[in-house]
């Protein structure tokens, strides 16, 4: 179900931008970005609250995801669309949001941005806006294998620091039944490596 909610949060951003752009909102659309800085703002504030221990930039929640990805494309749009200078920060949401999320991330945003952008190509037809979409087609693969990588990563780091503690855990139980001074500080740097292995992991 959270999966289910960032996919949908992707979306959903290029949906919102979509609507702004095409109705009569688009002339407030600096003051719609303002509001959605500072919901933002509050909105990863709250969740800084929430969990104190969490010291990553980004948590990779769906509500973050989405005002990620609102506010670069709403600056996008306000800068000129698909022949804005900072077009390029599409590129930072192609590689960034799956890195916060999963790979499929990567697939969402590469379809929904040439829905997004396919009637400026139909509407004024030149090399330019099909090399801006195409460039997107082209870095999908490698996006989706860094985050297919570091998920990768993450599910052995997960394993390893399980593994570790079951050691410890075995450790702890032999040292308590054993009599032996020898034996028993062998446990105890096996105890010790198991806690550095988890630490790290």
């Amino acid at each position: 179900m959270n999966y289910i909610l960032k996919y949908g949060s992707v979306a959903l951003s290029f949906l919102f931008v979509g609507l702004v752009k095409s109705s009569p909102l688009e002339s407030q659309i600096s003051f719609i970005l303002a509001v959605l800085i500072v919901m933002a703002i509050i909105y990863t504030t709250i969740q800084r609250r929430k969990n104190r221990s969490y010291n990553m930039l980004f948590s990779g929640k769906a509500g973050e995801i989405f005002f990620i990805s609102t506010i670069v494309l709403l600056m996008i749009e306000i800068t000129g669309g698909i022949d804005s200078p900072i077009y390029f920060l599409n590129y930072f949401l192609l590689f960034g949001l799956p890195l916060i999320s999963t790979p499929i991330t990567a697939l969402i945003f590469t379809g929904s941005i040439i829905l997004f952008y396919v009637p400026d190509l139909i509407r004024s037809f030149n090399t330019d806006i099909l090399l801006r979409i195409g460039s997107i087609l082209l870095l999908l693969p490698l996006s989706y294998f860094l985050s297919n990588e570091l998920m990768k990563r993450q599910r052995e780091n997960i394993i390893l620091k399980q593994k570790a503690k079951e050691i410890e855990e075995n450790a702890q139980a032999l040292e308590s039944d054993e009599d032996d001074i020898d034996a028993r500080e062998k446990l105890d740097d096996i105890i010790e490596s198991a806690e550095d292995l988890e630490e790290k992991s």
